[in-house]
């Protein structure tokens, strides 16, 4: 592909990805805002969604379909470019999202006891998790182009799938400890 519209490309996908996430995000808040729901259902409602998308992604396969066409152009062009590891990060990523959802379906077991719905929430706890959200999002984009765009041979390829995850659980300790400290010095007294 050619640099300039690979350049495009993945600047519209940052666009799309980033835009997204916010409007989930706004949509979450305004959700939170309006109605009452409570933590047992929040995260029953995310484990759903989670098997819902873990089962569409093992239904797919190897399909680069996407509703969102700049999602497909770039799935078939990394499907090209990584091979055979993009059927193995596929696969890591559905079995991800099936034990995600498991994981939320025992959050919302765990919290069925508690009554405080989301609204006590403070706005800029939210505001933070948006931030860092994003963050977490173009980082981890950002590495991927590097890795994939620059990538002229096929085996410099080889175990992406396995350094990508390496990537995603260090960015994720982070993450973890970077809100649990933001919340330790901001919320609790």
């Amino acid at each position: 592909m050619e640099q300039a519209a690979l350049k495009k490309m993945r600047t519209k996908q940052i666009i799309v990805s980033n835009l997204i996430t916010g409007i989930i995000i706004v949509a979450f808040y305004i959700l939170i805002q309006l109605s009452d729901i409570r933590f047992t259902h929040f995260f029953l409602c995310l484990g759903i969604i989670m098997l819902f998308l873990s089962i569409y992604g093992f239904i797919k396969k190897g399909s680069t379909k996407s509703f969102i066409p700049i999602f497909e152009q770039i799935a078939i062009y990394e499907k090209e470019k990584l091979g055979e590891e993009w059927e193995k990060e596929k696969r890591t990523e559905n079995i991800s999202r099936v034990v995600l959802s498991g994981l939320m379906f025992l959050q919302s077991f765990s919290f069925q006891d508690v009554t405080i719905p989301f609204l006590s929430i403070q706005p800029i706890l939210l505001l933070f998790l948006l931030f860092v959200t994003l963050a977490l999002i173009n980082v981890s984009m950002l590495y991927r182009f590097r890795k994939i765009d620059r990538s002229t041979e096929a085996h410099g390829l080889k175990g992406f799938t396995k350094e990508s995850n390496m990537m995603a659980m260090a960015l994720g300790l982070l993450s973890v400890i970077v809100i649990f400290g933001f919340i330790v010095i901001f919320f609790l007294p």
